[in-house]
């Protein structure tokens, strides 16, 4: 039997806790090495991310300045046929009564933020504040989707086949915007602006609740619009200023 005296407690001892410290600095350099990789990831995240909300917020301008011209039109007609004019001259407000029919329907760029919710990455990323607002993105941008649509069927379901038993459409609708992507909806072929005379509002069903439905969808595609761009913006902000710490 080895006597207990003999055994060299003190070197055992030491090169017990060398394991332990190996074992530990072991674990230490892996998670600092997996810290590292996500931190990198997250940046370009993040910076991905960036460029596709910037974008998303020149889009959103851009819609705001089409829906404010298309609203504009709208009130002037409305202002014409509070005057009592039954005849609307196309010399006068032909431009409006087309942008009557020119209606578009965009869609946001998602790539970027699709992956990361698809792929589960979103919990990559460490602020809570831009996380939550991140995962909040698809609802916000359903709002707004759900009134475009509105104002883009409103013109094919009721503008449309209003004028469309009373004048040459054709003409009125000649000069689609290229709004956002360079289509324009195929409600009706190009024609000469010259084959527009006037337009006699009394033939026309309900005109003036007509253009009043237009508007007041307008108005909620602007306010909805304008209500996304400001949380775009803070997500750019929030981005811009995590990258920058």
């Amino acid at each position: 039997m080895v006597e207990t005296s003999k055994i060299a407690w003190k070197r055992l001892s030491i090169e017990a806790v060398a394991i332990v410290a190996s074992i530990l600095l072991a674990f230490a350099i892996d998670a600092w090495w997996k810290d590292r990789v996500e931190v990198e990831l997250e940046q370009r995240l993040l910076s991905a991310l960036l460029v596709e909300f910037d974008q998303n917020a020149e889009l959103l301008r851009e819609a705001r300045t089409f829906y404010e011209q298309r609203y504009m039109e709208a009130l002037r007609i409305l202002n014409y046929l509070e005057d009592g004019v039954t005849d609307l001259d196309q010399a006068e407000i032909g431009e409006d009564l087309r942008g009557l029919l020119i209606s578009h329907s965009m869609h946001l760029e998602s790539g970027s933020h699709d992956g990361l919710l698809a792929s589960g990455e979103l919990s990559l990323i460490r602020d809570e504040d831009l996380r939550n607002r991140l995962a909040a993105w698809p609802s916000y941008v359903k709002e707004w989707s759900e009134e475009q649509e509105m104002v883009f069927s409103y013109v094919r379901r009721e503008l449309y086949p209003a004028l469309a038993n009373s004048v040459r459409v054709r003409t009125i609708a000649r000069d689609f915007a290229a709004f956002p992507d360079g289509e324009s909806p195929p409600l009706a072929p190009r024609g000469a602006k010259e084959e527009i005379a006037t337009i006699n509002v009394d033939n026309i069903v309900a005109f003036d609740n007509l253009v009043y439905g237009r508007a007041q969808g307008l108005w909620y595609a602007m306010r909805d619009g304008e209500t996304l761009l400001a949380r775009t913006t803070a997500i750019t902000e929030l981005i811009r200023q995590y990258l920058d710490n």
